[in-house]
């Protein structure tokens, strides 16, 4: 899913562990906030994953915040 109102991108943690990705664990955990400012109940981020992404023949590496996500597996902030 790409998500212009997305301050970063995240991947789903449930996905992670199924495709045995290398997430690595951040210095301090971020807390994360829903829209009506109250705290997630899936709790903080405390990993995240890089990876290679292509678009037709651009490639890039970009990092995701590894977090319980409902409906999709990746969303891309921008």
């Amino acid at each position: 899913l790409v998500d212009s109102g997305c301050t970063g991108s995240s991947i789903d943690s449930g996905f992670v562990k199924a495709k045995g990705l290398n997430a690595q664990p951040l210095p301090r955990p971020i807390l994360v906030y829903n829209a009506d400012g109250t705290l997630n109940k899936a709790g903080s981020i405390t990993h995240f994953v890089t990876l290679r992404m292509m678009v037709g023949k651009h490639a890039e590496r970009t990092g995701h915040s590894v977090r319980t996500l409902q409906q999709n597996t990746v969303v891309i902030g921008w």
